[in-house]
């Protein structure tokens, strides 16, 4: 079988980045190396994973010229090699890859998120979602979405959550070297909270600005807490502005960029894991990669009730899911942790039950193995 992986992108350290790694590592694993072929609108940058990573062919950048050249090649690419699966990893990209793969009488695969699909689709995009045989989303919630508002029929999106490689993120003492690197004090001297992510105004659903006043409830009767934002972006200084204006500058620790080698001794250095997302246009999460980390890692996780970020807790076994908006609840739950050490306990071993349980990479792959043998038995193709 021959695959033509087509993604916007590979190389950054996003969300839709890390799951088409794995999606990519997957189907090689399963169908060999020569048999998948990757196309990256988007290239190397200076802030890419450090871990080199092979592709056929990129564009470079997401200009005019190159989108124009990168339609150009991966045409080329199709009427030469003809692949029997074209899997695209962007619904921005869905129309083009269906197009072409209806061209050759080539299978079709499309993957959704979150955040793409409900802050309005262009025309293209639409038709393309609409179009291609099947539709694979991360989470539930977007699945759900997709076929309550008749972009798909029901029953017809696939959902397989993102997953964490459990060979690097597990339970241990993280490294004293790493700690002093991005300034985390250790765990027995100090409570620390932490979040991860992309620092920037696009990225702010994640609930950044929310989370240093819920810490700042927090700090007002733990001054041994410890708040850390891990990364960087555009909305670094307003959050930093923030600390400051909140009286918190002795209490928030900025790492700035983390290392991907470092990822999960950083994480292990937390008690506590918030990523409190809302949702709206151009806001919310699918099932976010960096919960499921923390948690595979014997962290307990703290998510928002309104998008797919939920998908990741039991309820008082793994974590705890909140209102966004609810301060006093989000600050409640870090001060019960700060003080049950059973319940802390409970939730630490419940995190890495549910990681190693749910979220596997090899379950991860299996499912994708069921999914290209489920398409290539497939015989009609849904179009509306």
């Amino acid at each position: 079988m021959r695959i033509l992986f087509v993604t916007p992108g590979c190389f950054d350290k996003g969300g839709i980045s890390r799951y088409s790694r794995y999606q990519i590592t997957a189907l090689r694993e399963l169908w060999g190396e020569a048999s998948v072929r990757v196309f990256s609108l988007l290239g190397k940058t200076f802030d890419s994973f450090e871990q080199d990573f092979q592709v056929s062919w990129s564009a470079g950048g997401n200009r005019g010229v190159e989108k124009c050249r990168f339609s150009l090649r991966l045409a080329k690419e199709i009427f030469l090699w003809r692949p029997d699966v074209l899997h695209v990893a962007h619904v921005n990209l869905s129309c083009l890859g269906y197009g072409l793969s209806k061209l050759i009488g080539a299978k079709s695969i499309l993957n959704t998120y979150g955040l793409e699909v409900w802050s309005g689709l262009s025309p293209d995009a639409r038709f393309g979602l609409r179009r291609t045989q099947r539709v694979l989303s991360d989470c539930f919630f977007t699945a759900h979405y997709l076929e309550k508002r008749g972009f798909r029929p029901n029953n017809t999106t696939t959902v397989i959550w993102d997953c964490v490689d459990l060979k690097r993120f597990y339970p241990c003492k993280p490294s004293p070297a790493i700690l002093e690197k991005y300034r985390i004090p250790g765990k027995e001297s100090h409570f620390n909270v932490m979040t991860l992510g992309r620092l920037s105004r696009a990225a702010a659903h994640k609930g950044y600005e929310r989370l240093l006043k819920v810490f700042s409830i927090v700090s007002s009767s733990y001054p041994k807490c410890r708040l850390i934002i891990a990364g960087k972006g555009d909305m670094r200084q307003e959050l930093y502005g923030l600390a400051e204006t909140l009286g918190l500058s002795e209490n928030v620790i900025f790492t700035g960029m983390v290392q991907d080698d470092h990822l999960p001794d950083v994480y292990r250095a937390a008690h506590v894991f918030s990523l409190v997302s809302d949702r709206g246009h151009n806001r919310g999460e699918g099932i976010p990669l960096t919960p499921l980390e923390a948690m595979a890692c014997g962290i307990p996780i703290l998510v928002g009730n309104q998008d797919g970020s939920q998908e990741a807790v039991e309820d008082g076994e793994n974590g705890f899911i909140l209102d966004p908006f609810d301060f006093k609840a989000h600050a409640g739950v870090i001060e019960r942790l700060i003080n049950d050490k059973e319940l802390y306990d409970r939730l630490a071993k419940g995190a890495v039950k549910r990681a190693q349980k749910e979220f596997s990479y090899r379950d991860f792959r299996e499912k994708h193995r069921r999914l290209y043998s489920d398409l290539l038995n497939e015989r009609q193709v849904y179009e509306r």
